[in-house]
This record gives structure tokens, sequence and C-alpha cells, in this order.
């Protein structure tokens, strides 16, 4: 007699879960699988997430741009995708899930110059999908045809006792002599941890990924973000004062972008079912560097709380599962709805994240107030500002950053040059700001008739 699992299936002592005549292989969250069960039990379980993705969503019928880094859970979602909209091609009766698919990858050679291109592209090749990549430092190059403008940060010192940080910035335009992997290679040194670097790298891939989608008219980005790394960023992200943005950033399907719609079709699938998946299919993966790589857990807060993650998740297997379902059940907020994205990020920014940030900081009481100290990061050559150099044509943006994006400020060093998409955020922001009063809504106006010439057109 067999025994009864909790989803009702009859088990056979020592066989696979579904078939009950093959010795199982893998051990997934307390059910046995034999290899070919395994494999479409995979298989089902991507398709049957898919599906819940596209209800319910104005992107039935449009290309799909897979975010691919070349890593294993990337890797085998390109598979996936690939092997499901060639099925779905050959059945007379069923309607593609997209009407085409373009792999869009991030070159990283720049920071990474250890990184696995070649490698990379040749496993894209075998998909045999249209391979589309920009390189990292492109960021500082996306002008939209006119002169490129940056934003240069100036950080000003703050009287002790001082209600709040400020946060001031200028129009520069970038110096002739300095290249665009130069600029790219000091935005990073100029950024004080491992974290800090994580989330800039985060925050230029994210844009360029869907500056990709936009010109290859895709209205769907599949991000490649694991049960396992869905409860790594949950973690990390709140350690690093992203909670008001966290249910977006961790979404199965966000709209925050507009006319981009960004789904983690992969967040069904732990580390090791993937590992599996990859191993079992002969679907190739590369190692991709990061910032951490080689270093002990302590190296950021993101490889910290990977360890954590991997280590209960060996003695308790539901570990990785019960974060997942616990954010599927967070909503974002309307005020995050409602909010301007971030000078910086992105992501929702909110209005009292400077006061909420001054209750909880800590300085020291010898700081000399009131003066700005500007001077160019790393050994870039100075850049031309667009403005006088008093204190008086400084943009204060404090008010325009989230407030993890203030911890990364406050932690930089003077003279941070931001890309050009952060002129645009900035310009937007202020040109919608229509419920400010008073002082605040005439620094607004201020603001924005000194950035306006230099916006981006749509």
């Amino acid at each position: 007699m067999g025994e009864t699992s909790r989803r009702g299936r009859e088990r056979v002592p020592g066989m696979c879960i579904k078939c009950k005549v093959t010795k199982p292989s893998v051990t997934i969250r307390q059910s046995v699988y034999c290899k070919e069960c395994f494999i479409k039990t995979s298989i089902v379980k991507f398709r049957t997430g898919q599906s819940r993705l596209r209800r319910d969503t104005p992107h039935l019928h449009t290309k799909a741009l897979v975010a691919f880094s070349g890593g294993a859970t990337s890797s085998a979602m390109l598979k996936l995708v690939a092997d499901h909209q060639n099925s779905v091609r050959k059945d007379v009766d069923s309607t593609p899930a997209y009407t085409g698919i373009v792999i869009g990858h991030i070159d990283e050679t720049c920071l990474f110059p250890e990184a696995p291109e070649d490698e990379i592209r040749a496993i894209a090749g075998e998909s045999g999908l249209l391979y589309k990549t920009v390189g990292l430092e492109e960021v500082f190059t996306l002008s939209g045809g006119r002169q490129t403008t940056l934003i240069e940060i100036v950080q000003a010192n703050i009287t002790p006792g001082a209600e709040r940080d400020q946060f001031c910035a200028r129009l520069v335009r970038p110096a002739s002599s300095t290249s665009h992997k130069e600029y790219l290679k000091a935005l990073f040194s100029s950024l004080g941890s491992a974290t800090d670097r994580e989330a800039m790298l985060d925050v230029i891939k994210r844009f360029l990924i869907l500056q990709l989608a936009r010109e290859t008219e895709c209205g769907v980005v599949l991000m490649g973000d694991s049960g396992t790394r869905i409860a790594t960023k949950t973690m990390a992200l709140t350690s690093r004062g992203r909670g008001f943005s966290l249910p977006i950033e961790v979404a199965a399907k966000s709209q925050w972008f507009g006319d981009v719609s960004v789904w983690r079709p992969m967040r069904d699938f732990v580390a090791k079912e993937i590992a599996f998946f990859n191993r079992w299919t002969g679907q190739k993966s590369a190692v991709v560097p990061t910032f951490t790589t080689g270093e002990s857990r302590l190296g950021s807060i993101d490889r910290l709380t990977e360890a954590f993650i991997a280590g209960l998740d060996q003695d308790f297997s539901s570990t990785v599962p019960t974060v997942c379902r616990t954010m599927q059940k967070l909503e974002p907020h309307d005020e995050a709805l409602a909010a301007l994205p971030c000078l910086i990020c992105g992501m929702p920014a909110e209005d009292n994240a400077q006061a909420w940030r001054s209750r909880l900081t800590i300085s020291s009481s010898g700081a000399e107030g009131g003066s700005i100290c500007s001077s160019p990061s790393a050994t870039l050559p100075e850049s031309t500002s667009l403005a006088s150099g008093d204190a008086s044509s400084l943009l204060e943006i404090s008010r325009a950053v989230c407030y993890a994006c203030q911890s990364l400020l406050h932690h930089a060093s003077p003279g941070m040059v931001l890309p050009e998409f952060c002129v645009k955020r900035l310009g937007a922001r202020d040109v919608s700001g229509s419920s400010a009063q008073g002082t605040i809504e005439a620094q607004r106006e201020t603001l924005r008739k000194q950035i306006d010439e230099f916006l981006l057109e749509d």
C-alpha cells in the first residue's frame, strides 16, 4: 500500500512521485523525482507561471526581451522561453506567447575585464534568437543625438544639529579628453562600499535593459530572478532601506515603468532546481563576476544575505518558498504608486525620506557647517559647469532622491558624476511637482528653468 502526499498523490516508497516506476534522482522540498519527470515538471511549472503573468495584462501580443546575464538562472529561462515559443509555433492550433523574442545582454567588461563575454555570446547564439548587447559605459552616451549633459553631485557640510542633510548638484558637460569608460570607472570609484557599487550597477543595468526593450519594440522584459534570488533581494533591499519600493522591485509583474512591463517568470524555481535543470538538459551557463567574487560573506549586504538564505535553506527547505509567498501578499502602497521616481534609481521616492533619515542619522558634532565642498571624483579632469560656480547656482536635489539613494550619496566622494538619464528624471520630477507650495514651489520652478534646455526629448 502506497503512502499519500500532502497534495493527494499516492507515493510508492523508493519511487518517483510522478511516474511511480522509476527510482528518484533528486529531492525538491520533500518530493522526489526521476530525471525525466523532473524536467517535465519544470517545463510545466514555467509555462503555468507564464500563463499567470499573461493574465490581466495589456501586453498580450508583443515582443519580449529576455534579460540575459549568462548566469545559471537566465540561461535556464532562455531555454524554457525559446523551447516554449518553438513548440507553440509547430502547433497550428496554439498561439505563441509573444510575437517575437529578443535576447538583451549588458556587457560588463569595462568593470570586469575577466567577464566571459565570448562564452555568453555563444550560449545566446545556440538559441537562434536575435541577440542585442550594450556596454555599461554606453549609459554615458545615451543623449538622443544632443550634446551630453551630466549631473555632478556636490555634497555640503552640514551645521551640527541641522534638521537634515543637504544634497546639491550642478549640471556639467563632460570633458572632451575623458572617455565614457573613464566616467563609468570614476563613478564606481566614488562609491563608498561594495554594497553601494552593487546597488549602482543594478540601477545602470536596469536602465540599459529597459532602453534595449524600447529600442527593439518589446513590451515585456523577462528578468531571471529565481525564488532564491527573490528571497535574497527581499532581505538585502530591506536592509538597505528600500522597503518603500520593495513590492515593486521584487513583484512577479510590475508596470512601474509604464510602457514596458517587467516579469519574473523564474520566481517559482529555487537555485537547486535550476542547477539540476541545466545539468540534465545540457543547458550551458557562464560564471559572471561581481564586486564580491572571491570575497567572504561580509563583502557586502547582498553577499551576506545570500549566504544567510543559503544557510537557512540547507536545514529548512521551505525558507525560500515561505519568503516568496510572503512577498506575493505585499502590494505597493498607494503613496508609492503615486510617488515620483527617484533621481538615481528610478524607484518611488517617498516625500518624507529626508526627515526620516535625519532622525536615524548619527553625525559628528565637530563638523564645520555651511561651506560647499566640491572636488572632481577619482582622476577625472574637471567638467565644464553649465552655471556659475557660486552656491546659489546649485540644484537642491534632496527631495528628488529616495531614502536608500540618500544613504548612497552620503557615503560617496564629492564630485561624483551621474549619467544623463538622471537629468531627465530630475526634470520630469520637478516639472510635474504641482502640489508643492511656497518656497518649495519657487525652488522647483527655478530648477525647471535651469535644466529645461538640457532635457531629452521623448
